[in-house]
């Protein structure tokens, strides 16, 4: 078996975080799901949604880099219309980020099982782009979403690293619920 390419792991890696993502609401009752744990710590509805509103804005990030400009789910798709975000405050990059609990807490987000639909369709988006990758994408020169000069390969691995912490919330706050912590094992 031959040793798979950079671009290959990432793919790899995504794949199966974003299964792990989803699935740690599978075994949430609604009420699970929505319920903040203390007033600093979100819900598992809610970093779903931060972590598909991350995915389907790094999708479109990405776009240029094949010569396809996509649009987010979010717009294209009438999302935000459908759940009643007009001028709503998403904070950073319409995603969540710098948000604030207050704010956050207030989101108008529909039921789990819509929020996870969404975040099925952001996150299959942004996979068929990485599955794309190859030596020269992955390693073309990108501004990231920080406005850091890097490569599209980097900005991945910064991408992986932050859905991974967003993923260990969800687990941690299954399990102070009650439910089994860990998707990963």
């Amino acid at each position: 078996m031959p040793i798979p390419t950079p671009s290959e792991i990432v793919s790899a890696r995504l794949n199966k975080l974003d299964s792990q993502l989803l699935q740690a609401v599978d075994t949430l009752t609604e009420e699970e799901a929505s319920r903040w744990p203390a007033a600093t710590a979100p819900s598992c509805k809610w970093h779903l949604w931060h972590m598909a509103r991350w995915a389907d804005y790094v999708q479109a990030l990405l776009s240029p880099v094949f010569d396809e400009r996509t649009p987010e789910l979010w717009e294209f798709a009438g999302v935000a219309d459908e759940w009643g975000f007009d001028g709503v405050n998403l904070g950073m990059w319409g995603a969540g980020s710098g948000l604030g609990n207050e704010s956050g807490q207030s989101l108008p987000l529909p039921s789990v099982a819509r929020v996870r639909s969404y975040a099925s369709e952001a996150f299959e988006l942004l996979e068929k782009r990485v599955g794309k990758f190859d030596d020269t994408s992955f390693n073309a020169p990108f501004t990231d979403w920080h406005d850091n000069e890097t490569n599209v390969g980097d900005a991945m691995v910064g991408y992986i690293a932050h859905a991974n912490r967003h993923l260990g919330m969800l687990e941690a706050i299954s399990g102070v619920l009650g439910k089994d912590g860990s998707v990963t094992v």
